[in-house]
């Protein structure tokens, strides 16, 4: 999406003709990839994925302004981008923002010496991160499923490394008291 063409699909709406916004257009530049792959985790689509993003592109777009002068434009950016994703989802009538069971089975029966017992550490396992909150489960996909290291998980979700840290510290701490000590992501990296 650039400033000067919107997608169109029903129920959108188009793009208002504005002057191009630069800080804008940077800031999508920036954004997109992370937001479409935070995206296809969820909706296990590329397209409905890219689906997504843009209209949560659009509605920031809209809305720059107020992006721009709320306290943490990237956590701001972000809440839409994920309600914009559960929207997506549910109209398509999947699960919201629940990880589907094979999305890491793919990943862990990579290297798995038992396949049978990788594939039900990982369906408990994500049984379990259904219970964590919005953001222990963001920090948690980010970090474990997509790689990224603390600071780049800060900049996507507009927070501190520190809280990603210590977001991570008691998602741990709960999938652990779900899972029990040897059966929580951390020995998965």
């Amino acid at each position: 999406m650039t400033e000067n063409r919107s997608r169109t699909r029903p129920g959108a709406e188009p793009m208002p003709h504005q002057p191009p916004d630069h800080a804008f257009s940077a800031f999508h530049q920036m954004k997109r990839p992370r937001y479409v792959h935070y995206a296809e985790t969820f909706l296990h689509n590329r397209d409905d994925a890219e689906e997504a993003i843009d209209s949560a592109f659009e509605h920031l777009y809209r809305s720059w302004d107020k992006v721009l002068s709320s306290d943490n434009p990237d956590g701001y950016a972000w809440t839409v981008m994920r309600n914009k994703v559960t929207d997506h989802a549910r109209a398509r009538k999947r699960r919201p923002l629940l990880l589907d069971d094979e999305a890491f089975n793919t990943v862990a029966l990579r290297d798995a010496v038992d396949p049978y017992g990788q594939i039900t550490e990982s369906l408990a396992l994500f049984r379990a991160m259904r219970q964590l909150t919005e953001r222990q489960l963001d920090v948690m996909v980010m970090t474990y499923l997509h790689g990224l290291n603390a600071p780049q998980v800060a900049d996507a979700l507009g927070i501190t490394s520190a809280t990603v840290r210590s977001t991570a510290r008691h998602a741990t701490r709960r999938l652990r008291s779900i899972l029990g000590p040897d059966r929580t992501m951390e020995g998965r990296r």
